[in-house]
């Protein structure tokens, strides 16, 4: 039999010639004149978006073909230990999670009135609701807020059914435990690397996981996506920050440079050395040196080192008692004093001064308050919502006017974080056809909002 063949980019076809007839043979995976994934239909982008790449020579890799994550490729792993060494930044990152998620996420639709006020609705999709009142999607929403929270940096995982049709779940994974890849020639960067053990681990490791990475930035990432092997992939979400390319930096690191965190664990740590260690004294006696010679004669001049020390004793005990019957009795003590004929001045032999405790004057309590305020501006928490006034006014209470203001301007200013936390969300919606079905489809978060006395209610709920 004679067959010719030719190869081709989508189809191969084959020749028969005896027979006269040709076959086209569909390739096992098509070529396309575009990229893999790509939009066929539609506008289409003119050009790659652009993107710098900059001398990877700065950025030593110290596990294999991984972007370090700080110079020892540890950061994460450093500030977990070192926040956590302070008992007001993991309560304070914990209640900027907690208000990042709110009461949950809802699926709505927007649209304008003839007067261009917005109209929300509620959308009744049983597939939409099932998705984000789930125990996978909360599970996602707390844990992804927790690491936008502390490193500005998050890597969820979308998770694909088999048949590709849906995604069917995203899965929150710990960001301190993901690495990106080395960057391409081309600036891309197209892995996640996941392990446990960094910087104890390199890309080699047995334990170490390769995860494709998607390109947040691609205009077709759901039907690149779908046009793909596999079935998980990480869609990275991150809060620009200048300067930090690969990894943002969270603004709360500036405590960390200023200072402010080590004077504020410096101070509990010297109040429990001097607890541990200082010895409780109070009253220090000065006894002028002729007072023993006056006042035991021979015995004190003439006696061996012991017998002046086992005097000075015997007298110390006799004072002791004496000074402690006076503050239960509230008696006196005698104390004597000589006039000097030369200098014409009595010469008080015996003097007791009483000796302050520092512990009790509050020894350095305005300086840990001013490093705890300075501390919560740095998370960008008002420190009334943590209970914390602050110096003079440490028991003041306002009625709680002070912390439902400030409750709602920090819903406002974390606003941007929530998009980070939709973001994953709003491209599920476009890969399972959502917003296909829903064009004005929107995702907001619930709020319970305390009220004023006048409203007549204690809380209200509110979308943002």
């Amino acid at each position: 039999m004679n067959i010719t063949y030719f190869a081709g980019s989508s189809h191969d076809v084959a020749v028969l010639s005896h027979n006269n007839v040709a076959i086209s043979l569909e390739n096992d995976k098509p070529g396309r004149a575009t990229p893999v994934g790509q939009r066929t239909t539609g506008d289409q982008p003119g050009a790659k978006p652009s993107v710098s790449t900059p001398n990877l020579a700065l950025f030593p890799s110290f596990g294999g073909d991984i972007m370090p994550w700080g110079e020892g490729n540890d950061f994460p792993q450093r500030i977990r230990n070192l926040y956590n060494k302070d008992p007001l930044i993991p309560q304070t990152l914990g209640k900027t999670a907690s208000m990042l998620v709110g009461k949950g996420v809802m699926a709505v639709e927007i649209d304008l009135d003839d007067n261009g006020d917005e109209i929300v609705r509620a959308v009744r999709d049983p597939e939409i609701n099932e998705f984000i009142h789930s125990l996978h999607f909360r599970k996602y929403l707390h844990k992804t807020a927790g690491h936008v929270a502390w490193f500005f940096n998050a890597f969820p995982e979308p998770i694909v059914t088999k048949n590709r049709k849906k995604i069917l779940y995203l899965n929150p994974l710990p960001a301190d435990e993901c690495r990106w890849c080395r960057m391409t020639p081309e600036g891309d960067l197209p892995y996640v690397y996941l392990n446990a053990n960094w910087p104890n681990a390199t890309t080699s490791d047995a334990h170490v996981k390769q995860i494709h990475a998607l390109d947040a930035g691609r205009w077709d990432k759901a039907d690149w996506l779908r046009e793909q092997r596999f079935f998980n992939c990480i869609y990275p979400i991150s809060y620009p920050t200048p300067g930090f390319r690969f990894y943002s930096l969270a603004h709360h690191h500036s405590i960390v440079e200023s200072g402010w965190l080590d004077v504020h664990l410096a101070v509990p740590e010297f109040k429990k050395f001097l607890m541990k260690n200082q010895v409780s004294l109070k009253y220090h006696f000065k006894v002028d040196a002729t007072y023993w010679g006056m006042t035991y004669g021979d015995a004190y001049t003439k006696g061996t080192p012991d017998a002046k020390r086992a005097i000075k004793k015997t007298w110390l005990e006799g004072m002791n008692k004496a000074l402690t019957d006076v503050e239960k009795a509230g008696g006196s003590i005698i104390t004597e004093m000589t006039w000097d004929k030369e200098k014409k001045v009595f010469i008080d032999h015996i003097q007791i001064e009483p000796i302050t405790d520092a512990m009790k004057d509050g020894k350095y309590i305005e300086d840990n308050l001013e490093a705890a305020s300075n501390i919560l501006y740095a998370f960008g928490l008002d420190p009334v919502l943590l209970g914390f006034a602050g110096g003079a006014n440490q028991a003041a209470r306002s009625g709680g006017s002070d912390k439902r203001e400030a409750y709602l301007i920090a819903l406002q200013m974390l606003a941007p974080f929530r998009d980070m936390l939709l973001e994953p969300l709003e491209f599920v919606a476009e890969y399972n056809g959502w917003k296909a079905r829903f064009p004005n489809l929107r995702f907001q978060f619930r709020d319970t909002i305390l009220t004023t006395l006048d409203t007549g209610a204690g809380t209200k709920k509110t979308l943002s």
